[in-house]
Parts: structure tokens; C-alpha cells; sequence
């Protein structure tokens, strides 16, 4: 799988990023481990977006190094709500993490594969690793 994580300083953040994402046109369903959100676009992309992070993978959030995008300030990863999701498509990422964001009442950003902390309004299509 592919993807990255949607972390803000908002504890809401999940519930946020979920009514955003059915607005668009997704789906919401609960499982035995938290709430999950589906989205597929008109070319049939999948974007999938977790409530919690998997037991035994904190520390992708949690321990560094993680390096800044241009204009990013890290926040302390200590302190962030953080929700995984997958998708192998960094246009579909760029676009729903935009519209996440435009929903925040805290800032809002990208982890990638690398550990680059992105604001969430400005994903680079051609520098994101998913």
C-alpha cells in the first residue's frame, strides 16, 4: 500500500476530514478499528482514509527525522491527531487534502513516505511521496 497521513493539531481531525470527503462524494463505514472513509474519483481512484493509526506503526508519526516542506513549520509530532490513509495518486491526495484543510479549525498537513511534512493546501504533485 501506498499512501501517507493526514496529521493535524484539531482532535477532531478525523470526523473533519470524513464530512469533507462525503461531501465530495465518499462513503464512511465503522469497523472494529475506527471509522473509515472511501473516495474514488470519475477515472476510478481510490483514496482511503483510517480514524486511527495500525497498532505498531506510531512511531512513523511520532519519531523523526521528519524535514519540512518549503514554507512548513514541523509541528511537535507528539502532539498531533494523525490519520493514515492510502492512495497511490498524489493529485487525488493534493486535491482532498485541500479540501480537509479549507474545513480546519487548526492547521492541517501531509506526512509522506518520506517524512515531509506538507500544508495540506499546498501538496507538490511532482515532490509527494506516497
Amino acid at each position: 500500500m501506498r499512501g501517507g497521513f493526514f496529521i493535524s493539531t484539531d482532535r477532531g481531525l478525523f470526523d473533519r476530514a470524513a464530512s469533507a470527503i462525503v461531501a465530495l462524494g465518499g462513503t464512511q463505514a465503522e469497523d472494529d478499528d475506527g471509522g473509515v472513509v472511501q473516495f474514488s474519483d470519475p477515472e476510478g481512484r481510490l483514496f482511503t482514509l483510517y480514524e486511527r493509526v495500525f497498532d505498531g506503526t506510531d512511531w512513523e508519526v511520532r519519531e523523526g527525522a521528519f524535514t519540512p516542506a518549503p514554507g512548513v513549520q514541523v509541528p511537535d509530532m507528539n502532539f498531533v491527531t494523525a490519520c493514515p490513509f492510502d492512495c497511490r495518486w498524489p493529485e487525488l491526495v493534493a486535491d482532498l487534502a485541500d479540501a480537509v484543510a479549507r474545513t480546519a479549525e487548526a492547521p492541517t498537513w501531509v506526512l509522506d513516505g518520506d517524512g515531509v511534512v506538507w500544508d495540506a493546501e499546498a501538496v507538490d504533485l511532482l515532490k509527494v511521496q506516497l
